[in-house]
C-alpha cells in the first residue's frame, strides 16, 4: 500500500512540473494553449493527491470504519483508468511508430513545419512508450494490488482482480477500436 502511496505522490509531481509550466515530455507545447495544459494538470495533481489519501486511508483505522465500497469504488476506477490508459498508449503508439499514423490524433500546429511536426509526434510518441505509458501501467497495477490486499477474503479478492483485469480490457479495447476506427478520445 505504501509503495503505490509514494509512486502516486512521484507521479503527482510529473503533473505538478507541467501545471507549473514545464515542457519537457509534450512536445510542440510552446505552440498549444499552455493555460489549458497548466489548469489541466492542476485537476490531475488533486485527483492523484485525493487517490494517494484514499490508498493510505486502505491501511489506516478510518479505513475499517467506512463502508469497503467507498475505497474499493474510486480506487477500482483509478486502477481502470491508469492501466486502461497505459494499454490503449502502448497498441496506439506502437501503431503509430510502425506506420499507422492515423492511429495517434496528435495535433496539427500552425506555423509549424510538416517535418519538425513528424519529427517531434515521432519524439512523443517514443516517450509515451518509454516513460509515460509504463508509467501508467505501473500506477494502476499498484493501485489495484494495494485495494487487493484491503479486500480480505479469497473470493472477493478474485472478484476484485476479475473485474479489474475485465474492465481495463473493456476500456482500452473500446478505445483502441474507437482509434482505428479514426475517433479519438484522448485529451491534450
Amino acid at each position: 500500500m505504501y509503495v503505490a502511496f509514494a509512486f502516486t505522490l512521484v507521479f503527482m509531481l510529473l503533473h505538478l512540473y507541467w501545471a507549473v509550466g514545464g515542457t519537457w515530455g509534450l512536445p510542440l507545447m510552446e505552440t498549444r494553449n499552455r493555460s489549458a495544459v497548466q489548469a489541466a494538470n492542476w485537476v490531475v495533481c488533486a485527483v492523484e493527491l485525493i487517490g494517494a489519501f484514499f490508498i493510505l486511508a486502505l491501511n489506516h483505522p478510518v479505513g475499517r470504519r467506512v463502508p469497503a465500497w467507498t475505497l474499493l469504488v474510486p480506487l477500482w476506477i483509478a486502477a481502470v483508468v491508469c492501466l486502461s490508459h497505459g494499454v490503449y498508449g502502448f497498441v496506439t503508439k506502437g501503431l503509430y511508430l510502425s506506420g499507422w499514423h492515423g492511429a495517434v490524433d496528435f495535433p496539427s500546429v500552425p506555423g509549424v513545419s510538416a517535418a519538425t511536426a513528424a519529427g517531434r509526434h515521432q519524439l512523443s510518441a517514443i516517450q509515451d512508450l518509454v516513460v509515460f505509458e509504463p508509467c501508467f501501467v505501473l500506477q494502476g497495477a499498484l493501485v489495484a494490488l494495494a485495494a487487493w490486499q484491503f479486500v480480505r477474503t479469497s473470493a472477493r479478492r478474485r472478484i476484485w482482480l476479475t473485474s479489474v483485469i475485465v474492465g481495463t480490457v473493456l476500456i482500452a479495447a473500446f478505445g483502441t477500436l474507437l482509434s482505428l476506427g479514426g475517433m479519438h478520445i484522448a485529451v491534450y
